[in-house]
């Protein structure tokens, strides 16, 4: 499979700051589902003296997809410019999670 461009549709949650997605390819053709994460750091004013400065930061849990473990970094790089767009390049750090493989849960 060849994925040459992403579609994202994402709705919030119950949780605050999680959203759910469903991401799929160029022909429409379903991909994976996904829920983002949103972190957002207290403000410095919030925080005691002396305390380490973090960025914002994007965490995506992949509950399932169909794409091989050769479109992953296409699959990341498009969805990474989507994810970003969406939250209009306010947020750069994104972490993808991927479920373990059943061979290795089968162990």
């Amino acid at each position: 499979m060849e994925l040459t461009n992403v579609n994202v549709k994402m709705m919030a949650t119950l949780w605050e700051n999680t959203y759910r997605m469903m991401v799929t390819d160029q022909n429409n053709n379903y991909l994976a589902s996904a829920r983002l994460i949103v972190s957002i750091p207290f403000s410095p004013e919030a925080l005691p003296e002396g305390a380490p400065e973090v960025e914002p930061q994007l965490t995506v849990l992949v509950e399932d997809g169909v794409m091989s473990s050769d479109d992953i970094i296409q699959f990341e790089t498009l969805l990474s410019a989507k994810i970003r767009e969406k939250f209009q390049y306010e947020i750069n750090t994104l972490f993808f999670f991927y479920p373990s493989p059943e061979d290795v849960l089968s162990k």
